[in-house]
């Protein structure tokens, strides 16, 4: 594996709002990263010119994806990469080091799907994550927090008017001895923007307490409506 070596032809790569959050979340000290292809891989473009990690590894089972990614990064020379053609949920991740996976953008079923599915194939080597669903992050927090996961970094971004919550979490309760707690503890209502957040996501759990579909409705009206009154 080639050491990365884009410092003479930079991708420049242009992160929108919620992207540049995540970029910021992640530190240097990782041994290599994977991008589940967030925003059809910009992230990890973005992680190949900063050359923060040694490796990056992009990740989709969309043929059609990773040929365009392929082409923008033999445009730009990029070394130090590896392109996996594959459910994100098949990684054979190494043995040595630590990794950091990335999964944004996506639903909470298939967020829990995939966590799930990688953990289960690394028991001795679980790899850190990067987290920030579409949706539903209370069924996410509640999943991590089931699943014994710490928090290292957590917080908030708004894009287009809608909040995204973002998680950095680690099965290594050494590293990462804090609980995910369910809701996160950032929330703060004297901010406009968290404010105008939990509105909405205590509207979303009023409009579904009589869906027999939605049985996590009553646990999330407990959970956000006291926020809204709690600074």
């Amino acid at each position: 594996m080639n050491d990365v070596d884009i410092t003479n032809t930079p991708l420049k790569t242009r992160l929108g709002t919620r992207l540049k959050a995540l970029f910021d979340a992640i530190p240097s000290g990782y041994d290599e990263v994977w991008d589940l292809c967030c925003d059809h891989g910009r992230l990890g473009l973005a992680l190949l010119e900063s050359q923060r990690p040694p490796r990056v590894h992009f990740v989709d089972q969309v043929d059609s994806i990773m040929a365009d990614l392929l082409t923008r990064l033999d445009q730009y020379g990029a070394k130090g990469y590896q392109l996996h053609t594959l459910p994100a949920g098949q990684l054979e991740l190494s043995t040595e080091g630590l990794p950091l996976l990335v999964l944004a953008g996506v639903g909470d079923e298939v967020t829990q799907a995939i966590v799930s599915d990688v953990t289960a194939q690394h028991p001795n080597n679980p790899p850190d994550w990067l987290i920030s669903p579409a949706n539903n992050l209370f069924q996410v927090r509640r999943y991590l927090h089931d699943q014994g996961f710490g928090v290292l970094q957590e917080g908030v971004v708004f894009e287009n008017g809608r909040g995204y919550e973002w998680l950095r979490v680690s099965l290594n309760r050494r590293r990462a001895p804090l609980p995910v707690t369910n809701p996160a503890g950032f929330w703060d209502a004297r901010v406009p923007g968290h404010r105008a957040h939990l509105h909405r996501l205590v509207r979303h759990a009023r409009q579904q307490l009589h869906n027999p579909k939605q049985a996590d409705a009553p646990l999330m009206l407990a959970a956000y409506e006291p926020l809204l009154n709690s600074n």
